[in-house]
């Protein structure tokens, strides 16, 4: 199977697995969509397993740092998407002890991605990941970030996530394939029916996303007219969507791929991010700050030697808040093809000089320049 193909997959075969069907025999007494389930179980004798947090430590050297004294969002994401990899593979290996061949997660979507609070030099930084939900084929690990200041012994929470992941493995003959995953051990029935819950809730908002992934790929919808990334600015009026359209683009080189020679998710991420606040600062001419993630969906890997473009325009706006929607097109140079690989929602905020929030300029849509032509 192409690993294209897994994308797709996760959007029509992930159905939920109970934690209540734990014997052989309910299985069978069940729906006949559970007897493949019950054919995994027969050689996984110890499918149900409990989730361990895993921590990883870091410590801030000068170097991670860039010239507002900050570090920068992307290097935050590196770090917590490499623990969500590590617990994915941990919870699904388990204590089996024997060689599982080529196993990964590969992260299909962000539900929620908070940036509460800045890291500095010389923090010391602890990344905490924990499989909260698990269903068939994919599983949901929630991130926390905390850093400690040295100093005076505090920490502080800076960032928060929520991270879905889909598990493949890669055979002999170098084809990927979606693997079943082994249920989890909940606290209790109330754990296991709010985790039901979220999986619904980004299943559905994946599928939304999804639909515009089909659209640019039949040619309903043309990928250059949504998102043309080389707008001219002279001619639109100031504060409209088109006004502060910006782009970014990067060649996808060895040191932004995995062993497979697949783009890293946060590669794309931080493309995105800083897109994101190249947009919104156009827009309110000040700088601002990214404050949550609230979605991005991953709909087709990018392999080595693509470029990499990300597309980003402001969608709405209120008082102190910015919503950008952003789109990410890889370019096979090798052939020319484009491809809508991912989108997201971010959510900014504009600053003052001293980092203090300030008024947004409200979105100008055409009915209010005709207004004011008037």
């Amino acid at each position: 199977m192409a690993i294209s193909k897994i994308y797709r997959r996760l959007l029509t075969n992930l159905s939920f697995l109970p934690r209540t069907s734990t014997k052989f025999g309910g299985l069978l007494s069940q729906n006949n969509r559970y007897l493949k389930t019950a054919t995994f179980l027969r050689c996984q004798p110890d499918y149900t397993r409990f989730a361990a947090p895993v921590t990883l430590k870091r410590f801030i050297e000068p170097r991670y740092v860039d010239v507002t004294g900050y570090v920068p969002n992307g290097e935050v994401i590196k770090m917590m998407e490499q623990a969500g990899q590590i617990a994915t593979r941990r919870y699904w290996i388990g204590n089996n002890g024997f060689d599982c061949g080529t196993k990964f997660g590969i992260l299909a979507g962000i539900h929620k991605f908070d940036f509460r609070q800045s890291l500095f030099p010389e923090d010391y930084v602890h990344v905490e990941a924990i499989v909260t939900f698990v269903s068939q084929h994919s599983l949901e690990v929630k991130i926390d970030v905390c850093a400690e200041d040295l100093s005076v012994h505090e920490q502080r929470l800076t960032n928060s996530a929520t991270l879905w992941y889909v598990t493949a493995e890669v055979m002999e003959d170098r084809r990927v394939q979606i693997r079943q995953l082994p249920p989890l051990h909940y606290e209790s029935f109330e754990d296991e029916n709010e985790g039901h819950w979220r999986y619904q809730l980004q299943k559905d908002k994946r599928m939304d996303d999804y639909q515009l992934y089909i659209d640019y790929n039949t040619g309903r919808r043309r990928l250059n007219e949504d998102w043309n990334s080389n707008i001219d600015h002279k001619n639109f009026s100031k504060h409209t969507v088109q006004s502060s359209q910006m782009s970014l683009d990067r060649m996808i080189q060895a040191s932004d791929c995995n062993s497979l020679g697949f783009s890293n998710a946060s590669t794309i991420i931080e493309l995105m991010d800083t897109t994101a606040v190249m947009a919104a600062s156009k827009h309110c001419d000040n700088p601002c700050r990214t404050l949550s993630i609230d979605s991005i969906n991953f709909h087709r890997p990018i392999r080595i030697d693509s470029l990499l473009t990300t597309v980003a325009k402001i969608s709405t706006t209120s008082d102190h808040h910015l919503n950008v929607k952003i789109a990410a097109i890889a370019e096979e140079l090798n052939t020319g093809q484009r491809h809508f690989v991912a989108n997201a929602s971010f959510k900014l905020i504009s600053m003052d000089k001293n980092g203090n929030p300030i008024p947004v300029p409200p979105l100008l849509t055409f009915a209010d320049l005709e207004q004011l032509r008037l």
